[in-house]
């Protein structure tokens, strides 16, 4: 009898899926789909582990900035993917795209744990205090008053070149009036503009 009741228990098989939900959730969702999972024998129900709001996630290319809800379930009795999927859509009232079921083993799974353990190439600059990364300047160069006192000495020598080119040019363009256009009273024999009224 011990070897019966030994194969009994050995022969007892747990089945792991992923549920994701997209959207906002109702406080009283995680109830629900316990509820709803019962059919199948529920042995666990892991609390749900939210993510960030993505702007396309990745098992919801149809839906746009929005939050994915993640739970794991363990069950005694065997079901599909696609047919938990269908079930608790139905049950739960929800769109059937907001609903995803996987298994752990799958590949997409596998690549989705694979890319959240590996570490990242690029680190976030805003979290770099010191900003190792940045230039080394001379803080005399930059900023005080030998900063102050050649930034006033290159203005004043663009002011100079400006005024110097602004006289040169209005030189110019008198100098070009006068010979083109004289004085109308420099002319000795200036015509009178009514000729019969000359007289």
């Amino acid at each position: 009898m011990s070897e019966f009741a030994r194969y009994l228990t050995e022969s007892i098989k747990e089945y792991d899926y992923k549920i994701k939900v997209a959207g906002d959730l109702n406080k009283d969702f995680a109830n629900q789909l316990e509820t709803a999972c019962q059919k199948f024998e529920v042995k666990k129900l892991s609390a749900g582990k939210k993510t960030p709001i993505q702007e396309t996630p990745l098992d919801f290319p149809t839906l746009k900035n929005i939050q994915v809800t993640i739970y794991e379930l363990t069950t005694m009795y065997p079901v599909s993917a696609y047919e938990l999927r269908e079930y608790l859509a139905y049950y739960l009232n929800l769109p059937k795209n907001q609903l995803v079921v996987k298994k752990p083993g799958e590949p997409s799974e596998e690549y989705q744990d694979e890319m959240n353990n590996k570490p990242s190439e690029f680190k976030s600059k805003l979290q770099d205090i010191e900003y190792g990364d940045a230039p080394k300047v001379e803080a005399d160069k930059i900023y005080g008053d030998k900063a102050n006192a050649s930034l006033l000495k290159e203005l004043l020598k663009d002011k100079k070149k400006q005024e110097f080119a602004k006289t040169e040019k209005t030189q110019d363009t008198q100098s070009k009036e006068s010979e083109n256009n004289p004085a109308p009273f420099t002319k000795v024999n200036n015509p009178h503009p009514d000729p019969k009224r000359k007289k």
